[in-house]
C-alpha cells in the first residue's frame, strides 16, 4: 500500500495557542487501503491535527496535501468536499431530529432542490444494516443511549462520499459486540481502498485493526512504525516517554464486604425506565461497588435515577436518612455526586474556564451551609493549584476554557469538582471513557484514594478490566435485571462476562 502515493499528508504542521504549542512540526502520511492508528496521551496533539484535517482549525505553519496537491481547508464543508469524513469524539448530533435526519444533516437527500425524506430513510436503513444496527430511522436521537448515539455518529460519517475516514475514539461508548462490528467495517473499508486514520486509547483494538501506528507525545510525532515492529509495552513507553509500570490497573486486593464498615448508601425497590424489575442494593462506607453489563443493560439508568436525572420510584437512604431524588440539586445537597459518561452535555460547563469548572460545586455546597458566604478568589486559586498538582491536570493556566482541554484532562477537572463537593457517595458513569492509558492509571489511583478516605464509590462501566482493577464488589446487569453479585476472587473478566450472559432461569436455579 505504501507503493501508492499518499491520499492525505501533513507536512511540518505546527499549531500554537496563547501560551500553548499543541503541534510541533508534525509529518504524517496516509495511503489508500491503509489503516493507520494515531495514539498518544490526552493532550499529545491528536485532536488538534484532526481539527486541522477537518477544516475546523488552521495550522500556524506547515501544509496539508490531498492527492499530492497542497490544500487549504478553511471550513468543515471544504474538508467534506475534499473527501475527508470524520467520526468526532464529541457528538455533533441534534437531539431533536430523527436518526435519518441526523445521518444526512448538512448533505440532505434532494432532487431538483427538494428534500426526499422517503429516499433518505431508505438509504439510512441500508447504512444501518451495514453495521447490523437495529435502530429505528424515525426515532429521535435524543431518546437513544450514548452507545446508540455513537453508532449514529459513525453512520453519519459513512453517509458521505470519502477517500479518507478519520475516527476519533469511535468505540469509547460501545459494547463488545458493537466494537467487533465496527472493526469488521474498518477492515472492509481498507479492502475497498479507503484510507482510515484510527484514533483510540484501546490498544487491543489498535493492534487488531491497524497496519501502522503513529505515536504523538507533547505535540510531536515520536514514532511511525508498522504494527509488526511494536509490542504493547513498547508502544505505551513511546506514548509516555518513560518505562510503564501498570501497578494501578492490577486487580485490587479484595476487602471483605461483610465487615464492620457501616452501610452508607441503601437503594430499595428502585424502578425506572429500562429496568424490568425493582432493583435493591447497598454499599458500605469506603467501598467501591461496580455496576457491569453491556450498553443498554440499565446500569446508566440506575445511576441517573439515584441522582435525580430520571423519574423513578423506590427508597434511597444515605447513612440511614431518606434522600429525596426529585432533582439533582436535592441529591447533591444530601451528599451524593455524579460524574456523567457524557462530559460534553452533562459534565463540563464549556463557557467557563478550568478553575470555575472545578470550584463551582464547592461554592454551591458552601452557599447552602452559610447563606452569606462569599468565595475568596485567593482561596479558590490555592485550591485549584493544589488539585491541579494532585490530579496531574495538564493545563497552561487556570483561566483557559475547559473546552480546549483533552478529554482526560476534562475528566480530571470533573473529579476535582467531585472532591470539592465534599460528597459521601460518588457515582461514576464510564469514568475513563476516551482517556489515555496514563491518565486512566491516575484516575484509578484517585478513585482508590477517595475510597480509602471513606467515600463510597459506585463505578458503572462497560470495561470489565476496569472493574477487575477497582471493585470490591460487582453487580452484573443484563436487559434491566441484576443477574449476579460478585465478590472477592470471583471478580474477574471471565466471571463478569459469564454472569452477563446467564438467563434468568439459570440465575434462579443457581
Amino acid at each position: 500500500m505504501r507503493d501508492k502515493p499518499p491520499v492525505l499528508e501533513a507536512i511540518g504542521i505546527s499549531r500554537s495557542y496563547p501560551g500553548v504549542r499543541a503541534l510541533r512540526g508534525v509529518d504524517l502520511a496516509l495511503h489508500p487501503g491503509e489503516v493507520k492508528a494515531l495514539v498518544g496521551e490526552n493532550g499529545a496533539g491528536k485532536s488538534t491535527l484532526i481539527r486541522i484535517f477537518g477544516g475546523i482549525e488552521q495550522p500556524s505553519s506547515g501544509i496539508v496535501r490531498l492527492h499530492g496537491t497542497e490544500t487549504v481547508l478553511h471550513n468543515a464543508q471544504q474538508s467534506h468536499s475534499a473527501g475527508i469524513s470524520i467520526v468526532s469524539q464529541e457528538f455533533r448530533l441534534v437531539p431533536q431530529l430523527t436518526v435519518t435526519e441526523n445521518i444526512f444533516l448538512g448533505h440532505e437527500v434532494t432532487r431538483l432542490g427538494l428534500i426526499r425524506p422517503k429516499e433518505a430513510k431508505r438509504r439510512a436503513v441500508e447504512l444501518l444494516a451495514e453495521l447490523d444496527l437495529e435502530l429505528d430511522p424515525s426515532q429521535t436521537v435524543g431518546t437513544l443511549s450514548i452507545g446508540d448515539q455513537q453508532m449514529v455518529e459513525i453512520v453519519r460519517a459513512l453517509s458521505r462520499r470519502f477517500d479518507v475516514l478519520i475516527m476519533d475514539e469511535p468505540t469509547a461508548a460501545l459494547s463488545g459486540d458493537e466494537v467487533n462490528r465496527l472493526l469488521a467495517l474498518v477492515r472492509r473499508l481498507r479492502n475497498r481502498g479507503k484510507a482510515v486514520l484510527y484514533v483510540s486509547h484501546r490498544l487491543d483494538e489498535v493492534f487488531d485493526v491497524s497496519d501502522g501506528i503513529a505515536v504523538f507525545r507533547d505535540g510531536c510525532k515520536v514514532a511511525d512504525l508498522p504494527v509488526s515492529q511494536l509490542s504493547e509495552k513498547r508502544l505505551v513507553e513511546l506514548m509516555l516517554g518513560r518505562e510503564f509500570q501498570p501497578h494501578m490497573s492490577q486487580p485490587v486486593s479484595r476487602r471483605a464486604t461483610a465487615d464492620d464498615r457501616p452501610i452508607r448508601l441503601q437503594v430499595k425497590g428502585l424502578t425506572c425506565p429500562r429496568l424490568h424489575e425493582p432493583v435493591s442494593f447497598s454499599a458500605r462506607r469506603g467501598e467501591i461497588l461496580g455496576l457491569s453489563g453491556p450498553v443498554g443493560c440499565g446500569r446508566t439508568e440506575i445511576m441517573q435515577s439515584v441522582f435525580g436525572m430520571l423519574p423513578s420510584r423506590g427508597e434511597i437512604r444515605l447513612d440511614g436518612e431518606p434522600v429525596s431524588n426529585s432533582s439533582p440539586a436535592s441529591v447533591i445537597s444530601s451528599g451524593i455526586f455524579l460524574l456523567s459518561e457524557d462530559r460534553k452535555s452533562e459534565g463540563i460547563l464549556p463557557h467557563l474556564n478550568v478553575l470555575e469548572n472545578m470550584v463551582i460545586s464547592a461554592s454551591q455546597r458552601k452557599r447552602e451551609r452559610v447563606a452569606k458566604w462569599v468565595p475568596s478568589p485567593q482561596a479558590e486559586t490555592r485550591t485549584y493549584t493544589r488539585l491541579k498538582q494532585d490530579l496531574k491536570i495538564r493545563v497552561d493556566r487556570a483561566q483557559q476554557l475547559i473546552g480546549n482541554l483533552s478529554g482526560g484532562n476534562q475528566q480530571k477537572v470533573l473529579l476535582g469538582r467531585a472532591m470539592l463537593a465534599d460528597c459521601g457517595v460518588l457515582l461514576l458513569n464510564e469514568p475513563t471513557r476516551g482517556v489515555d492509558i496514563g491518565a486512566k492509571e491516575e484516575i484509578y489511583h484517585l478513585i482508590k484514594k477517595l475510597a480509602r478516605a471513606g467515600v463510597t464509590v459506585l463505578v458503572s462501566t462497560s470495561d470489565t478490566s476496569e472493574l477487575v482493577a477497582l471493585a470490591d464488589r460487582c453487580l452484573v446487569l443484563r436487559a434491566g435485571r441484576v443477574m449476579a453479585e460478585l465478590t472477592g476472587a470471583d471478580i474477574d473478566e471471565k466471571s463478569i462476562l459469564a454472569a452477563a450472559l446467564r438467563t434468568k432461569s439459570e440465575e434462579a436455579a443457581s
